[in-house]
This record gives C-alpha cells, structure tokens and sequence, in this order.
C-alpha cells in the first residue's frame, strides 16, 4: 500500500459502496484516500489530523463522516475533496 505513512497503525477503514476502488484510510497522522484499491494513497483533508475512525453513507456514497481522537467530526458531501468541521 504505497503512500500511507510508515509504522503506522490503521485506526478505521472505509470503502465506497458504490466504487470499491475507492477507500480511506483513518490514521494519527491524518486520513489518507486511494482510488485504485489501495495500490496508492494521498492524503484527503490536510487538515484532519489523529483519524479515529471514518465511515461512509451507504446511501450516499459521497458522504463521509470522520472522527478524530479528541472527538471532532468533519463531513465531507463531495466524496473528499472538501471537509467541514462540526464540532
């Protein structure tokens, strides 16, 4: 899995219901997104940082929830591209 930090554990995990070549990747230094299976990954959400866990709206496969470890929650409506802080 080229492009994810090194030594680092994997804290959540998600794949898109509807294109399972893209998945994110929730880590301490930030969430990472692939769209080729995981072959490569960047970064989604410079901002983001200290991933718990992410998850996406099976119903709506652009949606994306991410907590971090202090409890923070950003949302995503664009698949990634853009973050917004709700708490």
């Amino acid at each position: 899995m080229g492009g994810l930090p090194p030594n680092q554990t994997v804290n959540g995990f998600a794949v898109n219901p509807e294109n399972p070549k893209i998945m994110f990747a929730a880590m301490r230094n930030g969430l990472f997104k692939s769209m080729d299976a995981g072959t490569s990954w960047t970064r989604a959400g410079n901002e983001i940082r200290n991933v718990a866990a992410v998850t996406i709206n099976p119903k709506r496969a652009n949606e994306i929830f991410v907590s971090t470890v202090d409890g923070t929650i950003y949302v995503s409506t664009d698949g990634g591209m853009k973050w917004n802080k709700q708490r």
